[in-house]
Order: C-alpha cells, then structure tokens, then sequence
C-alpha cells in the first residue's frame, strides 16, 4: 500500500511486537493496543482502518465493541476494512489438514471465540448502525495449486501450526517431539497435493 499511495502515513497496532526489525518505511508508525479494550488513538484520527484474521484472538462477546472501536478511530465518511478467513479441508478425517482445522475449532470454541465471523462480518458492522457496507469480496485459493498466493498460504499454515501446537498436541494425539515433527510433515504435504482451501471474506464499510 505504501508503494501505491507514497504520500501517505501509516499507522500499524497489535497487542504484541510483531513488526518487521529489518522495515525501514519513514510513513510508518508502530503502537501497543488492543482492539478490544481500546486503541491509542483520539477519535477520528483515520481515512482508512483495516483489521485481519482475529477470528482465534477475539472472544465472540469482544466482536462488537471491537468493531465499534474501529470506527471510533475513522473519520466520518472514513472506511474500514475486516477481513477473515475459514479452512476448508477434503472430507477424509484421516487427513493432518481435516485434523488442524478441526483441533483449532475445538480450542476456539472452548475460549469463547467466534469460529463463525468468516460469514458474519457484514451482519456485524451493520448491527452497529454505524456504517454502511459497501463492498464484499470473497476468494478461495486451492493450496495445492502451486500458484504464488498458494505456496505462500501453505507456508502460513504449516508455520501456523508450529505456532498452536501446544494447545492442539493433545486433540491430534500428539506425544512426542517425533510425533509433532511426523504431523507437520504430513500437513505440508496433505496441503501441497490435496485440495485444501484458504477462504478469505473482506466486507468494507463507510462511517456515517
């Protein structure tokens, strides 16, 4: 976006320290926040705000005042942006792909996460009688495609189950480090040569 629009600043915000060391974009600004509980910024502070893939962050009561939260920060007449994404596996249960979408909805729902926001962004900004939805965009991407988007995708997933392990070892039946190292093995292939779908919604909306 910064190459697009050069002119521009930036504002980037997360609960933790994820940002790029080695990035040196003079438009960009960092901070610690939490959608949530409140963002640190004054009230319509921005023209754009875009949130993504906090489906396994937010606790399903947390959706609503963080939308709201993001709309306290754009400017009327402002747009933001959510964007989430589901994991569509093969019907075979014996499958590591049918295995890591199904343990990490056992674990979301038992913290109280919202497994259904993928379809529900657009209901839940137009419930905040705040917005107006103006575009909707839904893509899927096969995996095993071998595409660009693919190959990036599956590296996220497996690197994304490296990530979750420690919470979804014991669902998969996982006991050893042999035994995570086997799994992992198994998911990079399951994804690069079966079809096993990354769906992701955008819903974008203007602020009254």
């Amino acid at each position: 976006m910064i190459n697009d629009y050069p002119n521009c600043t930036y504002h980037g915000c997360d609960i933790a320290d994820a940002t790029n060391k080695v990035l040196k974009v003079n438009q960009f600004t960092y901070s610690h926040g939490n959608v949530a509980t409140g963002l640190p910024y004054e009230d319509s502070t921005f023209d754009f705000v875009h949130m993504r893939f906090l489906t396994l962050a937010l606790r399903k009561e947390e959706w609503p005042p963080a939308i709201k939260e993001l709309l306290r920060v754009v400017k009327p007449g402002g747009m933001i942006q959510l964007m989430e994404f589901e994991l569509l596996s093969p019907d075979d249960s014996s499958s590591a792909f049918y295995k890591l979408a199904k343990s990490m909805h056992s674990v979301a729902l038992s913290r109280g996460q919202n497994m259904e926001a993928f379809s529900q962004l657009e209901e839940l900004l137009l419930e905040t009688k705040m917005a107006k939805v103006v575009q909707q965009d839904y893509r899927r991407c096969n995996m095993s495609s071998n595409t660009v988007t693919a190959k990036k995708l599956a590296w996220d997933i497996v690197e994304g189950a490296k990530s979750v392990m420690p919470a979804i070892k014991p669902i998969v039946g996982l006991k050893s480090k042999e035994d995570i190292l086997k799994f992992l093995a198994e998911l990079r292939y399951c994804i690069t040569h079966t079809d096993c779908y990354f769906n992701a919604n955008s819903v974008s909306a203007q602020k009254l």
